[in-house]
C-alpha cells in the first residue's frame, strides 16, 4: 500500500515538473513589416488572408476595420507546446498600406530559424496574391 502511494506522489511531482516546464520557456517573438504603395487596403487585406492559409495557419479572428487578423498554426509542430500564432496588423499611411507580420512559437525552439521563414513565405505569398 505505501509502495503505492509513494508511486502516485512521485507520478504527481513529474507531471507538475513537466507541465512547469512548459510555462517558463521562453516565447519565440519575430516581427517583420512592408509596405506596398500601390495597392488599396482592400486588396492588401483580402491579399493578407488567403496569404495566412497558404503557409499552413487558419484564421482565428480577423477584424478589418481595425486591421487585425489572428492566426494559428494548422498542425502543431510540438504537441507538448502551444501552437504558434500569427498576427497581421495592416494600417493605411501616408498613401501606403503597411503589413506587420508577428510570430510567436511559444516552447518551441527556432534552430531553423523559422520564424524568419514564416515570415519570408508569408510576403511572398502575399506579393503573389496582390497581383
Amino acid at each position: 500500500m505505501i509502495h503505492k502511494i509513494l508511486c502516485l506522489g512521485f507520478m504527481a511531482l513529474l507531471l507538475i515538473g513537466c507541465v512547469s516546464l512548459h510555462r517558463d520557456e521562453p516565447v519565440d517573438i519575430y516581427q517583420r513589416t512592408q509596405a506596398y504603395e500601390k495597392f488599396s487596403y482592400d486588396h492588401v487585406w483580402s491579399a493578407a488572408l488567403a496569404s495566412v492559409g497558404e503557409v499552413d495557419f487558419r484564421v482565428r479572428s480577423a477584424n478589418k476595420e481595425i486591421g487585425l487578423i489572428q492566426a494559428v498554426a494548422k498542425l502543431n509542430p510540438d504537441p507538448a507546446s502551444i501552437p504558434p500564432r500569427m498576427n497581421i496588423v495592416i494600417r493605411e499611411e501616408n498613401n501606403r498600406i503597411d503589413v506587420n507580420f508577428h510570430i510567436e512559437l511559444p516552447g518551441q525552439r527556432d534552430d531553423a530559424g523559422k520564424r524568419r521563414t514564416l515570415a519570408k513565405r508569408f510576403f511572398k505569398s502575399l506579393k503573389r496574391n496582390l497581383k
